[in-house]
C-alpha cells in the first residue's frame, strides 16, 4: 500500500474519532438541559429567567391576581423580542385584552412610547428589580400564565387561543 494510502486511512480515523467525541459532548449537553442543569462556557450554572410554576403571586400590589385566570405580559421597551410580542399582542387585541395585564418594565418616562399601543389593556409600569422580586422574572419578554394567585406557566410567548 502506498503512503498516500495510508495517510487517508489516518485522516478518516482522526475526523471519525472527533465525530464521536463531538457527538457525545452533544448528548452530554441535551442531557443537562433537560434535566434544567444548564451550564455556560465557564461552568457556570446559568440563572432561571422565568418563575417556575407555583409560584404564589396573589399578594401583588399592582393588580388582583388572587382568583381567576390572569395573563401577565411584561416587557421592557428596549428589548427586540418585547418589540415584537407586542406588536403580536396589540394586533390581535380583541383576543387578549380581557384576560391580559400588560407590565411594562421600566420608568414611566422609558415606557412612555408603549402605554398609547396598549390602550384598552389593563397596564402598569414597574421596575425590573419589582419583577424579579415579586414574580421571580429576570428575562424579557415574559408571559406568565396565572389561576387563582398562582402561576402554572411561563414563557417567552403568547398563549395560543382556541
Amino acid at each position: 500500500m502506498s503512503g498516500f494510502a495510508y495517510a487517508a486511512i489516518a485522516v478518516v480515523g482522526a475526523v471519525a474519532a472527533l465525530n464521536l467525541v463531538l457527538t457525545l459532548a452533544l448528548a452530554r449537553r441535551l442531557r443537562e438541559v433537560q434535566a434544567g442543569h444548564g451550564h455556560d462556557h465557564d461552568g457556570e450554572p446559568v440563572p432561571e429567567v422565568l418563575p417556575a410554576p407555583g409560584l404564589d403571586v396573589s399578594g401583588s400590589p399592582h393588580a388582583d391576581l388572587a382568583t381567576g385566570r390572569r395573563t401577565v405580559v411584561m416587557l421592557t421597551p428596549t428589548c427586540p423580542p418585547c418589540q415584537d410580542l407586542l406588536d403580536a399582542l396589540t394586533d390581535d387585541a380583541a383576543r387578549y385584552r380581557h384576560d391580559t395585564l400588560v407590565f411594562m418594565i421600566g420608568t414611566p418616562a422609558e415606557t412612555a412610547a408603549m402605554a398609547p399601543r396598549l390602550a384598552g389593556f389593563d397596564t402598569a409600569t414597574i421596575s425590573e428589580a419589582q419583577a424579579e422580586r415579586e414574580f421571580r422574572v429576570k428575562g424579557f419578554p415574559a408571559v406568565l400564565s396565572i389561576v387563582d394567585g398562582v402561576v402554572v406557566g411561563a414563557s417567552h410567548q403568547l398563549p395560543v387561543l382556541a
